[in-house]
């Protein structure tokens, strides 16, 4: 088990009943603040955590917890900002603190959830997770979070389930589909796996949702070098490169793929990139050991595969 949250428990039987907590968690995402009535202060740093700058709100919530230590909203807000900045301990001591003050909202279980799978301890993550969907089962978030953990778990089939509860709340998540996509895959239904690839593809182009991810384009890309359809693959690796570059994985695939290709030289350059952004991993380095072969580059092609070797061997034992 993780980290005690018995005055979370405490505040749940406190509140009476799931039903009637959750007539009260319907509270902005960023850390449960309602801007109409919050100090200026927390609006600020709620603005700072919009922009994604969650180290000065953390900077700026503890200042203001200094003048006033029995802030619910405060600490909870503090605990969203130390959760996003990857600091799982620090952010459920501050939810336990929160909710000894204030009831705790179905979005800040979820929270308390994500801080345990940082943790990696998935049987809390779940518990919490859960919870929060018995408070606001209406919650597309809280759904498509229960879906991570299950895919994590290998629970393919509850994942693909938890996917299709959310986008049954949220139609047009791009997000989710991907993910559905995902668990598809778990299950060996990669027909289905492209369909769901392709749909969230389509629900970016049509800009149903804010933002663009990479992720659907690499994953279909995935499966069509698997199925040896490259020619189709590479203008989605290509747009996946483009909307993320720093991520060593297009570049690795897009590597490979010029390889079956036969096109050494701009499988190097993709190589030489995955090499530079991750590296610590052997296989990237025999890779690009392969590249120089063919290209005739012998001694830059010995230094990788020893690079490799060197990498995969373990470390001897003081």
């Amino acid at each position: 088990m993780g980290l005690s949250m018995k005055p979370l428990v405490a505040m749940l039987l406190l509140a009476g009943s799931l039903a009637a907590v959750a007539q009260q968690s319907r509270l902005p995402e960023l850390g449960g603040l309602q801007p109409a009535n919050s100090p200026a202060p927390l609006a600020a740093a709620n603005r700072l955590m919009a922009a994604g700058d969650f180290k000065s709100a953390e900077s700026a919530l503890r200042d203001y917890i200094a003048t006033d230590p029995r802030s619910g909203v405060a600490r909870y807000m503090l605990a969203y900002a130390l959760l996003r900045q990857n600091k799982p301990k620090d952010s459920l001591e501050e939810y336990t603190r929160a909710a000894a003050l204030q009831t705790p909202s179905a979005e800040q279980l979820r929270n308390v959830g994500q801080d345990y799978v940082l943790l990696d301890d998935l049987p809390d993550a779940g518990k919490w997770i859960t919870r929060s969907i018995e408070m606001d089962r209406a919650d597309p978030e809280g759904w498509y979070s229960l879906g991570r953990l299950r895919y994590t778990e290998q629970r393919f089939v509850d994942a693909a389930d938890c996917f299709q509860h959310a986008l049954a709340l949220a139609p047009g998540n791009a997000k989710v589909e991907n993910n559905l996509g995902l668990a598809y895959e778990g299950l060996n239904r990669t027909d289905d796996a492209v369909i769901a690839y392709r749909q969230a593809i389509a629900w970016q182009d049509a800009g149903k949702r804010e933002g663009v991810s990479e992720q659907p384009f690499l994953n279909l890309a995935i499966v069509l070098m698997h199925r040896a359809q490259l020619a189709e693959a590479l203008p989605l690796l290509q747009r996946a490169v483009a909307i993320a570059p720093g991520d060593p994985r297009i570049h690795e695939q897009l590597g490979q793929l010029y390889m079956q290709q036969g096109n050494f030289s701009e499988a190097q350059k993709s190589l030489a990139i995955a090499t530079r952004l991750d590296p610590g991993k052997s296989n990237l380095h025999f890779l690009l050991g392969q590249a120089y072969r063919h290209l005739g580059r012998q001694q830059e092609a010995k230094a990788e595969f020893d690079a490799a070797a060197r990498l995969a061997t373990p470390p001897a034992s003081p």
